[in-house]
């Protein structure tokens, strides 16, 4: 990918799943990585090079989003691209749900993630010309039960990207989203553990090319944030194996 060597670039969810694809992928660019997560551990035990700097932060805390921008404008000056791959995802049905059960969920996917962006960008920590890739999912597109509370929250971040494509686009910053079929990750191996294997064969062959991988989610990430994508914004990149065609 062409300009990707020794940019700083900023992973949330870095620890796992498609987050820490995008870091294995990204350091084999030679980018200059920061990973954020909640689990020290796990991001310790991503061994790449050149050496990432590791940023253990609940991004549902404000006040831990303030101190750690503070300390990345200090310690970096800016960085040229963000990646924010944390989120969640639950399944329940509306009835079942509450204010507080529906309120986690907005908390990681859309609060904790824009909440971080916009300080970011209050503090000119994200450069002139940089880049932002947010998280959506087919299930914007495709629904189904129980997805109530995860895909409105991720409807959410595609209408974000659309307003903060315009909105930051005098500043050459350009913001896409990826919106990702099942993936096998940890977390959507929790949803698919609450399937029958009737129902889990079912899903997977919706997905016309299968269930996807990390890494099949983490090309066009990387992609998005390189200079081949120099004349992109405000886009959402379908990448679900078939299945909002199927």
């Amino acid at each position: 990918m062409q300009g990707l060597a020794g940019k700083k670039i900023l992973v949330t969810g870095a620890s796992s799943g498609i987050g820490r694809s995008c870091v294995l992928r990204l350091a084999q660019e030679q980018a200059s990585l920061i990973l954020v997560g909640r689990n020290e551990q796990a991001l310790r035990s991503i061994a790449v090079e050149p050496q990432p700097r590791i940023c253990v932060c609940d991004l549902t805390d404000e006040t831990r989003i303030k101190l750690l921008v503070a300390e990345l404008k200090k310690e970096l000056g800016s960085i040229e691209g963000c990646v924010l791959a944390a989120g969640a995802h639950d399944v329940r049905p509306l009835m079942m749900e509450s204010p507080t059960s529906l309120q986690k969920i907005w908390a990681v996917n859309v609060q904790a993630c824009l909440g971080f962006l916009g300080a970011a960008l209050k503090s000119r920590l994200l450069a002139r010309g940089g880049a932002v890739v947010l998280f959506s999912s087919v299930a914007v597109r495709a629904g189904g039960p129980g997805l109530v509370a995860y895909a409105s929250s991720k409807g959410a971040i595609e209408a974000a990207t659309r307003s903060l494509a315009l909105e930051l686009a005098s500043q050459r910053i350009r913001v896409n989203a990826v919106a990702p079929g099942v993936v096998r990750t940890p977390m959507s191996d929790g949803y698919l553990s609450k399937l029958s294997p009737e129902q889990v064969a079912h899903l997977e062959a919706q997905h016309p090319l299968g269930f996807g991988q990390p890494d099949d989610v983490a090309g066009p990430v990387l992609f998005l944030l390189s200079e081949e994508a120099r004349w992109i914004t405000g886009a959402v990149l379908v990448v679900d194996g078939g299945f909002s065609v199927a």
